[in-house]
């Protein structure tokens, strides 16, 4: 089915959904824009016929949920997008409201219209999940998030909104899993909003079912003296898009754009991210990598807008990529615009295999060819890993890289090995 014959299917499902006023004006946004083809720049590397169903259904929750680790006693699940209440557990600094859709208007969404699959969400979700971190108040353990998806054929919808109030400091790690032998689809949405001072660390884990399609919108805005840290550790799902917009909005304003994609197979994963100076004296920092195997492919575009009145800016950007076999590819594009003209501003990407050098380094000092590989490829990793700068999230998350990649890339090399 081509995607003008999708897009026509998705109104016609959409239109019997959107009841609120903000939910119609979303879906008139859809209406105009429609599902996103090659021949839109910013999808330029991404085909959906071929993973999309035809029809658009939002997921209906499920009482089997499978066991999650969690990195600290606080938690909220979400089932196929919707919220497990009777499973939530957050200390009392720590609120969470449902609001109904119904009593939103159309700016509470933010700048959802900019983003065809935040569009979808807005136009079916019921509820909004709004976090609510009280002010000066410091969670010391990471609040664990964990959305389980097994609705054959159709959308999980989440919404979360998350306020942190002035000085407080939180560490959020949302992890986005589901079934291998069921094909689903993710839409989901994430707001940030940092008050005065405070601090916000997200570490998005991306371990969908083989068969899945995942679409991810991040977004934060940062008052003054806030810092913003953000980690994207994609390696799961057929084919997977993550948004990620970050606008720094007063002085002092810092934010960190981090990320590692594994893939392995078919696998497609397209890292869409844009961060925008709005005001002087702010700073940004961006490194993503990449590790590709079989015939897996990889995109990043990164871009980095600074605004004109946005002087003493610092911002620098880097995507790397390690390409394991002939069969894998990456499109990697940073892009710089910059309007103010007293800023520091780098950005650089690379793309390549193996070093024999390296390899040969570790040879001479006694390892086997395969086992100086996998020193090379785990250490690779690790590097991005050491960004999110939290012993327990770094243990946790090596863990996972392990379980979903390196374990069947380390017995391939071992079984070459024999």
């Amino acid at each position: 089915m081509k995607i003008n014959e999708l897009t026509e299917n998705y109104i016609k499902d959409l239109t019997a959904l959107a009841i609120s006023p903000a939910q119609k004006s979303s879906l008139d946004f859809f209406k105009d824009r429609g599902l996103p083809h090659t021949k839109m720049e910013d999808w330029l590397y991404t085909k959906l016929t071929d993973v999309l169903p035809e029809n658009f259904e939002v997921a209906t929750v499920s009482d089997q949920q499978e066991e999650a680790a969690l990195l600290g006693e606080y938690a909220l699940y979400f089932s196929n997008g919707h919220l497990l209440t009777s499973k939530t557990k957050l200390p009392k600094e720590i609120t969470i409201e449902e609001t109904s859709t119904a009593e939103l208007k159309l700016e509470d969404y933010g700048d959802d219209n900019k983003d065809i699959f935040a569009m979808l969400n807005a136009t079916v979700s019921e509820k909004v999940i709004s976090i609510n971190v009280d002010q000066n108040f410091v969670l010391k353990t990471p609040l664990t998030i964990i959305h389980d998806s097994s609705c054959e054929g159709a959308f999980s919808t989440p919404r979360i909104h998350i306020q942190m109030n002035a000085f407080s400091e939180c560490n959020f790690v949302e992890v986005f899993k589901g079934a291998d032998e069921v094909k689903y689809n993710q839409a989901a949405v994430t707001n940030f909003k940092l008050e005065a001072g405070s601090r916000a660390k997200h570490v998005k884990v991306q371990i969908e079912g083989n068969m899945s399609f995942h679409a991810g919108s991040v977004n934060a805005t940062l008052k003054k003296d806030s810092h913003f840290k953000s980690f994207t550790f994609n390696t799961g799902a057929l084919k997977a898009r993550h948004n990620l917009s970050v606008a720094l909005l007063e002085a002092g304003s810092f934010a960190s754009v981090d990320g590692l994609y594994t893939l392995d197979g078919n696998q497609h994963c397209d890292n869409f991210s844009l961060i925008h100076h709005v005001a002087e004296h702010t700073d940004s920092s961006q490194l993503f990598k990449g590790v590709l195997n079989n015939s897996s492919r990889g995109i990043f575009t990164g871009k980095v807008l600074v605004a004109r009145d946005a002087q003493k800016v610092n911002s620098e950007q880097l995507n790397k990529n390690l390409l394991l076999t002939k069969k894998a590819h990456v499109d990697t594009r940073p892009q710089l615009e910059v309007y103010a003209d007293d800023v520091k501003c780098a950005h650089g990407a690379t793309v390549g295999q193996m070093s024999d050098e390296e390899a040969f380094y570790l040879q001479s000092r006694g390892l086997s060819r395969e086992r100086a590989q996998k020193l090379l490829i785990h250490a690779y990793c690790a590097d991005a890993i050491s960004k999110i700068e939290d012993d327990i999230i770094e243990n946790y998350l090596s863990n996972v890289l392990f379980e979903s990649f390196e374990k069947s890339i380390f017995e391939n090399l071992d079984q070459g090995e024999k």
